[in-house]
């Protein structure tokens, strides 16, 4: 009697145990945590503008102060808000342009020239993707033919001075 009252123990106890199981469900298996894409690489910053050897220019910029009465004049010249040029320039003979080369990345972009009497000027500009562009700033100063002003000009082939 022993016997079966330990048989019945065990018989029961591996009812309960699957009994247990059954009540549970199926067996689950835990859902994975989805990886999350790979981050792409940064992209590059577009080419600092900025003054550079000369061979290297994307863009010969000329300035020139034009005008005897306002001798100097201090010019400051941005890019897209970088400013590239804040200096003064001297009148001398009016042929006193000064080179600055620069690199500018193609496409669109904003001149905006400032002196120092409170001329100013803004003006968009394309630039290529290859191939150079040749600009040129002058500062003038004509009292009765428009005041003080600055002039802008671009063009994709040098620039001939008289």
């Amino acid at each position: 009697m022993a016997r079966s009252s330990a048989m019945r123990t065990a018989v029961f106890a591996v009812a309960t145990l699957l009994a247990a199981a059954g009540c549970a469900g199926p067996a689950r298996t835990p859902t994975p945590t989805p990886t999350p894409p790979p981050t792409p690489p940064p992209k590059t910053a577009p080419p600092a503008i900025q003054i550079v050897d000369e061979q290297l220019a994307d863009l010969h910029l000329w300035v020139s102060n034009q005008s005897f009465d306002d001798d100097p004049i201090v010019l400051t010249v941005s890019i897209d808000g970088t400013e590239v040029i804040a200096q003064p320039f001297e009148v001398r003979g009016q042929h006193n342009w000064i080179l600055f080369p620069l690199q500018v990345p193609s496409g669109r972009h904003v001149v905006h020239v400032r002196s120092g009497t409170g001329a100013e000027k803004q003006e968009t500009f394309s630039m290529p993707g290859t191939g150079r562009q040749y600009a040129v700033i002058d500062y003038w100063n004509e009292p009765g033919q428009g005041g003080r002003h600055l002039s802008w000009r671009i063009q994709s082939t040098p620039i001939g001075f008289a």
